[in-house]
């Protein structure tokens, strides 16, 4: 009996391979756009929060904080922005290792990530510790505002924490591989943008009262 030819046989395969490969969304992936989507969504809310707390010092009050409300201290906060701003540098090399195929640099890029981001949220507790002794959210509408922006975007670094170990775990499970990289990529954009509102935060809340 005559062997068949390897043409009749490899022909089917790469007529689905050919197929396969114009069924492929092209561009970027749904995933990342609804990402872009939704942090752009809540960038708005930040944006709100934010000329809240101008017009709310600009139409209640010649003396800002208000009488009885110390200035916000820079030592803690400017440690907390270098921190984050610090953090990008990791994230990246968590984002472009995993696309390299390097688990090591995605496992040592999330890691010291997710410390810094650690370290960012216990500072925050200090100073509401200490803000507290003098401020608080109920007193006026400058504790409000500023509990709330600080607050609102701490639970962001925390769930970003959070996801970060998961990550590292997965990773050390062997579950999470290059062809994932998308998803790292999106969740960058998450800690990218959570930085940059950090520190239009930092400028808002400890910068803009003492000009």
């Amino acid at each position: 009996m005559s062997a068949v030819p390897a043409t009749t046989t490899e022909a089917p395969a790469a007529h689905r391979a050919a197929a396969l490969a114009r069924e492929m969304p092209a561009g970027r992936r749904p995933g990342w756009w609804g990402m872009v989507l939704a942090l752009a969504s809540d960038v708005s809310a930040f944006a709100s929060l934010i000329a809240a707390y101008f017009y709310v010092r600009f139409v209640t009050s010649d003396t800002w904080p208000p009488p009885g409300d110390p200035l916000p201290k820079l030592l803690l906060s400017s440690i907390m922005t270098g921190l984050l701003v610090v953090s990008v540098l990791p994230m990246a090399l968590a984002d472009l290792g995993l696309k390299a195929g390097s688990r090591s640099r995605l496992l040592l890029g999330a890691l010291v990530t997710a410390l810094l981001g650690a370290a960012f949220v216990v500072l925050e507790v200090f100073e509401w510790a200490d803000e507290l002794t003098s401020s608080w959210p109920t007193k006026n509408a400058y504790g409000s505002l500023f509990y709330t922006l600080t607050g609102y975007h701490v639970v962001h670094i925390a769930l970003g924490v959070l996801a970060l170990l998961l990550l590292v775990v997965a990773a050390l499970a062997g579950r999470v591989r290059s062809a994932h990289h998308v998803w790292v990529r999106v969740f960058a954009l998450f800690w990218y943008s959570s930085v940059v509102v950090w520190v239009l935060l930092y400028a808002t809340l400890y910068w803009s009262v003492r000009l």
